[in-house]
């Protein structure tokens, strides 16, 4: 059994990062991909259980696009974004929401094409956000992904998290550490190591489990702490 991770771009013009990780949290394979063709043929390829993708998956409920010349508009006018993205806002880790306003429409609208056609071939699609993964694993001290610090502070931790990583490390580039760490959150899935949010209309975000039994434990404590806050 093995799972997939892809850290998708919004264009073709810029590969995607997609990682293949096997049931004992050993990395097989860390590939680019152009385009949703190249993508299709290594789900073929190496026929996962689960892949997970690191882009939203579906629109607010209402919604039928995202464009402002349509007047489709969310049910709840006074919610910005999705229900998922309300609630990764209450937990404190900052997202861009699911708008006519987001500046990652095009992203947007790949992901959901995407995960449609792998759907439609029979594969498990998850959607999946690696910062906010990142910050269950890891705390609040992860640094912005196109930060300077962000590409150390990662070569510093994913060895703990997955394995037979060390012959891949000097070729690491932000890309490629967020879609191992997509491909690591579908294998907690595959475990039944994650939590949810959301809901099923617009589609779940799937996460880490906040307590995980195998997880990596750095930070633990804070995000145990911002869930108390987020419930009072």
């Amino acid at each position: 059994m093995v799972v997939m991770g892809v850290d998708l771009r919004s264009s073709s013009k810029n590969p995607s990062a997609v990682s293949v990780l096997n049931c004992g949290t050993e990395v097989t394979e860390l590939e680019k991909a152009d385009t949703d063709d190249d993508l299709l043929m290594m789900a073929e390829r190496f026929r996962p259980a689960s892949i997970a993708i690191g882009a939203p998956l579906g629109l607010p409920e209402g919604q039928c696009c995202l464009e402002t010349a349509c007047d489709c508009a969310p049910i709840n006018p006074h919610r910005k974004g999705r229900q998922s993205e309300l609630e990764l806002a209450q937990m404190h880790i900052s997202c861009f929401p699911t708008s006519k306003k987001s500046i990652i429409r095009a992203l947007i609208y790949r992901s959901i094409r995407l995960a449609g056609q792998l759907r439609d071939l029979g594969f498990e699609v998850i959607e999946v956000y690696p910062h906010a993964t990142k910050v269950i694993l890891f705390g609040d001290t992860v640094p912005p992904k196109n930060s300077a610090r962000s590409l150390v502070f990662m070569k510093e931790r994913l060895p703990n998290l997955v394995r037979n990583l060390e012959p891949r490390l000097d070729s690491l580039n932000p890309n490629a550490c967020d879609a191992i760490i997509n491909g690591y959150t579908a294998l907690l899935h595959r475990r039944n190591e994650t939590d949810r949010l959301g809901n099923q209309q617009e589609g779940f975000l799937i996460l880490p489990r906040l307590v995980p039994s195998r997880a990596y434990q750095a930070g633990q404590a804070s995000v145990n702490a911002r869930l108390v806050e987020a419930d009072d």
